[in-house]
């Protein structure tokens, strides 16, 4: 019989990192669509997991009174948990072991649940052959890659990030073939390990949630058909998407020869500005740069025209170019200097954003009458 009463903070926190594994609907095994919670060894662990994916957090600040095991709806449990006003809350199961009480300060609730025999366990993780990552910089350059990833199931092996260990560096990267990101990581490979996995965004949008909850290093170890992640509070163990990766080094290995660099507030507001002023037929954004100088244009038959120019540094020579404007504010979102680097080949090939050491954002142009006219 589970007891014990915990941090409402902590609790919550770790409900919500888990909550994208559950399933979003109906599933052949129900028991998948609660939470598993585990009180043990003074510690309460709660585990997610779906036919793909798993991963467990450990709730640090518990007081366990009887250890025991529960599974409860996770819907329903972290919507719960996220509306209780004390700060602590009490946690019960029912001696049948089917459900729990579950208590705060004027708050008495009797939540159902299923037999927690039923619930599969999450793999334990081996850190045998595992890399030691920096929790942060890892967690920010996956945030800014990911960006880039496919959400089209006839494009499967895009819909994830690609991993590549080689010697000291970690490169991570990610396409759905209208834009490309790309990021190295140096590490230490003292075992010298060299792998490559294509992880699929679910198993990303979780390690973005769970890993920030751990210790300041961490462990990543890719084998032919997983990925695992140590962090510490707990665990991520998933199933990678089998597949060639595209090759993308020809792309990023173009020449430049225009190289321009803008202040990043004054090109954001100016292409956000831009484009309010085009509609869905219309979303794109001419981008001239010549003289030191970008001027954007944009016309749209129902709204109007615009014009805006924007100071910038740049070599000799010009460039003419269409983007979609939501592409371009979500690869300026993601560089982190108020200095951006914008390299171009010419207007027909993509254009490069380069922020912070390694990481570049590649951008296709979009190839309109506009331009072809201009």
């Amino acid at each position: 019989m589970l007891k014990v009463r915990c941090d409402r903070s902590e609790l919550g926190e770790a409900l919500g990192a888990l909550l994208g594994i559950i399933p979003p609907g109906q599933t052949t095994k129900p028991i998948l669509l609660n939470f598993f919670l585990v009180a043990r060894d003074g510690r309460l662990t709660v585990e997610a997991m779906d036919l793909d994916l798993g991963s467990r957090i450990t709730v640090e600040h518990v007081e366990v009174m009887e250890e025991g095991e529960l599974t409860l709806p996770a819907g329903r449990l972290a919507a719960l948990v996220r509306e209780l006003p004390d700060s602590c809350v009490n946690l019960e199961s029912f001696e049948e072991g089917r459900g729990a009480y579950l208590r705060a300060e004027g708050y008495d609730l009797k939540i159902l649940g299923d037999d927690p025999e039923e619930f599969p366990r999450v793999a334990e993780v081996s850190e045998e052959g595992a890399l030691q990552l920096d929790r942060d910089l890892f967690v920010e350059a996956l945030r800014r890659v990911s960006i880039a990833s496919s959400h089209d199931p006839a494009r499967y092996q895009l819909t994830g990030v690609f991993f590549e260990v080689e010697e000291d560096r970690l490169t991570l990267t990610a396409t759905d073939g209208k834009r490309l990101t790309h990021d190295v990581l140096r590490i230490e490979n003292s075992s010298e390990i060299a792998a490559s996995a294509i992880v699929p965004n679910r198993a990303v949008d979780t390690m973005l949630k769970v890993v920030p909850q751990g210790e300041t290093q961490f462990t990543l170890s890719m084998g032919e058909s997983d990925v695992h992640v140590a962090f510490g509070r707990g665990s991520l163990s998933s199933k990678l998407i089998q597949g060639k990766y595209p090759d993308y080094r020809w792309v990023i290995s173009q020449q430049s020869t225009v190289k321009v660099s803008v202040k990043r507030s004054d090109m954001m507001a100016a292409v956000k500005a831009a484009s309010l002023m085009t509609d869905k037929e219309s979303s794109t954004i001419v981008f001239h740069f010549e003289d030191g100088c970008c001027r954007l244009t944009t016309h749209a038959a129902s709204i109007g025209e615009s014009k805006i120019e924007v100071p910038v540094e740049m070599q000799d020579g010009s460039v003419q170019i269409c983007f979609n404007p939501n592409y371009f504010i979500d690869a300026m979102r993601c560089l982190p200097d108020e200095e951006v680097r914008i390299e171009f080949s010419d207007g027909d090939k993509p254009g490069t954003l380069r922020g912070r050491q390694n990481y570049r954002h590649l951008i296709m142009p979009l190839v309109t009458e506009q331009k072809a006219e201009a």
